[in-house]
């Protein structure tokens, strides 16, 4: 035992020494905790990321990193190192996620702790970017360019210019540096474009935040013709030339060229009182002028119609009206009231289908007392349009009170035979002052048919005054009886003052957002439509609505700043 003893006393001892010696060495070793964050003090101004955190222990300093890889692994996008318990980054890419975290560190002692990253990816929000770019002069493009101007300033530089196809996204993209004397004159011409083309262009500051180097966007056709473009020099002219080249067996499609600035009054002798009659169509046609100072249609008891019959079925591709205002003429006489109208499909029998690929109406004001595509509601034919395009257009009606009794939707295709719900596009359009408007796509029936991949929208529209008379009526469409749903969107829209909702979804797939009403308009709640209330009246945001002037004079809302409505009303701030 005494032998054991002596063996055990010295390893006893030397365990005794090292626990000590482990316990004082742990006792001296600094406790360095992770930060955590603190999440309501954490979030995204413009390009600005801010970061704030509870300290922790002994720690000297800090140290955060933002990535866009969720992971960590790529190399971060920024870092800093701070003494303080929060941070902020500037100047970092707009409309983009970060993933952030923080470690403690203390330098003196040479240790770190370990990472806390935040619980979720922080965004950057979209720039607000002031209205600086006018929109182009129609009278100052031509065939291959493009005169574009801007409001010089300080605040937002502009140091070049970028055009692009509207339709052929940015991979085409042009770029074009301006001059000191282009940048101080505020304009720019941009040659070497193609005729008849429709193209973005925006302004550039090589200068900005990455990813927001661009300024504003306008849209422009440029001029120019199709081949084998008709020109017609005024309505008596045109009419004959129509008429003709119905019966020209060797044409497939009439295009005519309408001049600038001229009226056409489409009759027989050219009066504005005359009637034009029905005009049948057996095939494609269009109406077409280059920018500048719109031609106007006028129309007045009656239209274009097309009425297939057996064994006789038109072949008709397109209908076609562009740069060219449509309009009934005010005469002694009153209104034609719903015998006016721009396009209507007639009663046709069952068998004799017929197919039109493409109704389109741009760049044109339309004053008509009805509708600008009647369909035929006795028909038990089918009309099939695979696709509708309204786009920056200003419709209102003739409220003749004694010859204008009943209207119809804009597009009136509420019943069976109507199979016009395949592509339908309403933009950039301003619809106002309708007196007993059904909407723009009127009262659709249970019997319409409705392909499962319909695709109906309404975007960036503004609505004023519309189905003010009656207040079962409203500005959209009733879809109330559908019995297959349709698939619509309705976004970036404005409501001022109107008696009637703005539509009835019914069982309609909506999506909506983005959409906006004054607060003179009457139905805010339960409009069938989500609608933000802007907290201003029809005379606080638009400069004069009365006057059917809609520009937005609120440069502060969220309407100017983010472009919503009709842009047409979106214009540059000079006071």
């Amino acid at each position: 035992m005494r032998k054991l003893l002596i063996y055990l006393v010295p390893v006893l001892a030397f365990c005794l020494l090292n626990i000590t010696s482990c316990k004082d060495e742990s006792e001296e070793m600094p406790r360095l905790f992770r930060p955590s964050f603190i999440a309501s003090s954490c979030f995204a101004e413009g390009n600005t990321v801010s970061l704030a955190w509870r300290t922790s222990g002994e720690a000297t300093s800090y140290t955060v990193e933002l990535s866009q890889d969720a992971t960590f692994q790529a190399e971060p996008a920024e870092v800093q190192t701070v003494k303080s318990n929060k941070c902020t980054f500037s100047n970092l890419r707009y409309e983009t996620g970060y993933y952030a975290r923080v470690r403690a560190n203390n330098e003196g002692l040479d240790i770190i702790s370990n990472w806390t990253e935040y619980t979720s990816s922080i965004r950057t929000l979209s720039r607000v970017i002031p209205k600086i770019l006018y929109a182009p002069d129609e009278n100052l493009i031509t065939e291959n360019s493009v005169a574009i101007a801007w409001k010089v300033s300080d605040v937002n530089p502009v140091d070049g210019v970028s055009v692009w196809l509207a339709d052929g996204g940015q991979a085409d993209e042009k770029h074009f540096d301006l001059s000191a004397s282009d940048i101080s004159s505020g304009k720019y011409v941009i040659s070497g474009l193609s005729p008849r083309s429709t193209y973005l262009v925006a302004l550039t500051n090589s200068k900005a935040p990455e990813g927001a180097e661009k300024y504003n966007l306008q849209k422009f056709t440029t001029a120019g013709m199709p081949a084998g473009a008709v020109l017609a020099t005024d309505g008596v002219d045109l009419l004959a030339k129509i008429k003709e080249g119905m019966n020209d067996g060797s044409k497939s499609s009439l295009i005519f060229q309408l001049q600038n600035g001229v009226d056409y009054y489409l009759s027989a002798d050219g009066l504005p009182a005359s009637s034009t009659g029905d005009i049948k169509l057996t095939k494609s046609i269009a109406f077409l002028a280059n920018p500048g100072e719109r031609p106007t249609l006028y129309i007045r008891k009656g239209g274009f119609i097309i009425k297939p019959e057996v064994n006789n079925i038109p072949e008709i591709e397109y209908f076609v009206v562009e740069n060219v205002n449509v309009k009934e003429p005010v005469v002694a006489g009153g209104s034609g009231g719903s015998k006016t109208r721009l396009l209507n499909i007639g009663k046709h029998d069952a068998g004799t289908d017929i197919t039109i690929d493409r109704f389109e109406i741009r760049n044109s004001d339309v004053i008509l007392p009805s509708s600008v595509l009647m369909m035929n509601d006795a028909s038990d034919g089918m009309t099939t349009i695979n696709h509708i395009r309204i786009d920056n257009c200003r419709v209102t009606g003739v409220n003749d009170t004694k010859y204008v009794t009943k209207q119809f939707g804009f597009i009136h295709a509420i019943n069976k035979g109507s199979n016009v719900w395949n592509d339908v596009s309403v933009s950039n359009s301003t619809f106002y002052e309708f007196y007993i408007s059904p909407g723009v796509f009127g009262a659709l029936t249970a019997g319409v048919p409705v392909a499962a991949d319909s695709k109906v929208s309404i975007s960036n529209c503004t609505f004023y005054n519309w189905a003010t008379s009656k207040a079962a009526y409203t500005a959209i469409g009733n879809f109330s009886k559908l019995s297959t749903p349709l698939s619509l969107s309705v976004s970036g829209c404005v409501f001022g003052y109107s008696a009637g909702k703005a539509l009835d979804p019914g069982a309609c797939n909506l999506t909506a957002k983005n959409n906006y009403c004054t607060t003179d308009f009457e139905q805010a709640s339960g409009t069938g439509l989500s609608l933000i209330d802007l907290g201003l009246s029809d005379s606080s945001f638009f400069r004069n609505a009365k006057e059917n002037d809609f520009t937005v004079i609120d440069f502060e809302s969220v309407v100017y700043t983010q472009e919503y409505g009709d842009p047409h009303w979106i214009t540059v701030q000079e006071y």
